[in-house]
């Protein structure tokens, strides 16, 4: 039985392990960075780079793939409208170079993204991603075991790597317009916030949560990636009290404050 396990960030194929099998040499490759980012109103070409950092030679194809934030592969949200899907989608202005390579062990090869996109684009922030996904079987897992009744059952799965480049572009300067409901959770009591970003531009920051009555030391911060025209839930660490609650949002490289608000926590 083969398996092709899709996964953008991390490699699931360590799962199996649990079961202690038998396995043959692993194949297995590196992506750094995992994210690259353009200015979409000066468009060049970027790289990243990939290694071959298992036992054998392998092969990797390098597609464009626009993953919707409500799919499986990346589930942050809901998108407010379906027409979002289309509008900041960047892969049909992507081109890749190669877009298949062969990598021997231990060596590296810079792969180049061009991204041209159209004059009549609008202001916002867009986004795609970069499937890099292996030919090879990266690992054989077998396992035999003896039943109660005595007979034998075995397992033999073939695992296969992907991961994905994320790629983002924004054209124009212009900051989300982020609305916040605060609840707290009937069962656990922990604070839960509901967002809703209806501004054509990503938010990636952290959202700081005060006291009213003391609005200079932050009681709770969490972190919050939210893509345009979308919603999504977030549930904190954190277990809030009766009083209202005052919130900052800032930005995750410069902690420059993007906006606040005030948040009465709904029990």
């Amino acid at each position: 039985m083969t398996r092709s396990w899709k996964s953008v960030f991390t490699y699931i194929g360590l799962l199996f392990f649990a079961y202690a099998p038998h396995s043959s040499a692993k194949n297995s490759f590196l992506v750094a960075p995992g994210r690259v980012e353009f200015d979409l109103t000066r468009p060049k070409t970027q790289s990243f780079i990939i290694t071959n950092n298992g036992d054998d030679s392998i092969r990797l194809s390098i597609n464009p793939t626009y993953f919707a934030v409500d799919s499986d592969s990346l589930g942050i949200g809901h998108p407010l409208s379906e027409e979002t899907k289309t509008i900041e989608d960047l892969t049909p202005y992507i081109r890749v170079s190669p877009p298949r390579l062969s990598l021997k062990p231990g060596q590296r090869r810079d792969i180049r993204i061009s991204l041209r996109p159209p004059n009549t684009l609008t202001e916002g922030s867009y986004r795609a991603h970069l499937l890099v996904s292996m030919m090879e079987v990266a690992e054989t897992v077998t396992n035999e075991e003896i039943a109660a009744d005595g007979n034998s059952l075995g397992m033999h799965l073939s695992i296969k790597m992907e991961t994905a480049v994320a790629i983002y572009g924004n054209k124009g300067e212009g900051n989300p317009d982020l609305k916040f409901n605060c609840l707290a959770d009937p069962e656990s009591g922990k604070l839960s916030y509901e967002i809703i970003n209806e501004s054509p531009w990503r938010f990636d920051g952290w959202v700081r949560v005060y006291d009213s009555a003391n609005s200079s030391t932050a009681i709770n911060e969490d972190r919050l990636i939210i893509m345009r025209e979308s919603r999504r839930s977030i549930t904190s660490e954190w277990k809030p009290s009766m009083n209202p609650l005052f919130l900052r949002w800032s930005d995750l490289k410069t902690e420059e404050q993007i906006g606040s608000a005030s948040c009465p926590v709904v029990l």
